[in-house]
């Protein structure tokens, strides 16, 4: 059961100005209408609805903050690759330097093939570079070189995953060691080159 209030309000309404207005002053009944006619309008007009935050997507209500930080990532990003070329080191020295290496490389390789065909299978073989005038380094490159034969033979029943945990290596290290493209194919009487153990 709904019923308007409205017509009842108003009526109470003017009979508290009534009986207000002969015992108030002129000034404060004339307060007291506009405030009460104010609030007559406020209830005579409907109130907005408000609108709930979460209805708007997140992007929209945070895209100015969203925009600062792309952009100070964006100066960021600059900036260290900024750094990045300024720390490079020069390009036309480095480039001298590669070629005099590789001459070097390739005169290692020469002197060293008549030695490794010389030595027996499985010593250790002592390669140094010359030393040369165009190379301006501090000390000789060594390295050591090992020849490496095949020193196990499959039998019959032998996995690659067996060979493996008997060596104490893996399936992967003995496939690359010997070129097998599949772990599967092997035969009785193939020999490997077992690496050494992990």
């Amino acid at each position: 059961m709904t019923t308007n209030c409205e017509p009842c309000y108003n009526r109470f309404a003017r009979s508290v100005m009534q009986a207000r207005s002969t015992s108030e002053p002129e000034l404060l009944q004339a307060r007291r209408r506009r405030r009460d006619s104010r609030e007559t309008e406020r209830a005579a007009t409907p109130r907005r609805v408000r609108r709930r935050r979460g209805s708007t997507p997140w992007l929209q209500r945070n895209a100015l903050s969203v925009a600062a930080v792309s952009v100070l990532i964006a100066f960021l990003g600059l900036g260290f690759g900024l750094l990045q070329m300024l720390n490079r080191p020069d390009t036309s020295s480095s480039s001298a330097m590669t070629a005099s290496l590789a001459q070097a490389d390739l005169a290692v390789a020469t002197n060293s093939t008549s030695v490794l065909t010389a030595s027996t299978a499985g010593a250790p073989v002592q390669i140094s570079a010359p030393s040369s005038s165009s190379v301006d380094t501090g000390r000789p490159i060594q390295s050591n070189a090992r020849v490496l034969d095949p020193n196990y033979t499959v039998a019959s029943g032998d996995t690659l995953v067996k060979i493996a945990q008997r060596f104490n290596t893996t399936v992967e290290r003995i496939q690359a060691f010997n070129s097998l493209p599949d772990p599967r194919a092997l035969r009785v009487g193939t020999k490997l080159v077992i690496p050494p153990p992990l």
